[in-house]
């Protein structure tokens, strides 16, 4: 039998630290998507790290939970691409809970490129 592999999520990939969150939002940079904002800033870590906010607003503990991993999973996926290396917060958007991976997928990289780019 062929052996997994691990795709996870590891902790020094997090944000967890609520001051880190506010650090972020008061030094950082925001870009609005339409299904998120994503606030930033450089970090000399080596490596890219996430935090996501989803507020009750959004729906009930299932639909923020995949959100969540939504959004984890794309960034998993999507980290290499990224030039740089950044601290970054979503805060997911109300209308953002019907939207595809795929869609969100895109406008994730776009925004993070963008991001990254200076715009």
């Amino acid at each position: 039998m062929a052996r997994k592999t691990r795709e996870g999520f590891p902790w020094h990939y997090r944000i967890v630290r609520s001051s880190d969150y506010r650090s972020i939002y008061d030094t950082g940079r925001k870009l609005n998507s339409a299904n998120f904002v994503l606030f930033g800033r450089e970090n000399s870590l080596g490596h890219h790290r996430l935090g996501i906010t989803v507020s009750r607003k959004i729906g009930g503990a299932v639909v923020r939970n995949r959100m969540k991993r939504l959004f984890r999973e794309i960034f998993r996926k999507t980290s290499s691409e990224i030039p740089h290396y950044f601290d970054f917060v979503v805060n997911v958007k109300r209308g953002c809970a019907g939207i595809s991976y795929t869609k969100l997928h895109g406008e994730f990289l776009s925004a993070a490129r963008d991001f990254a780019n200076g715009n």
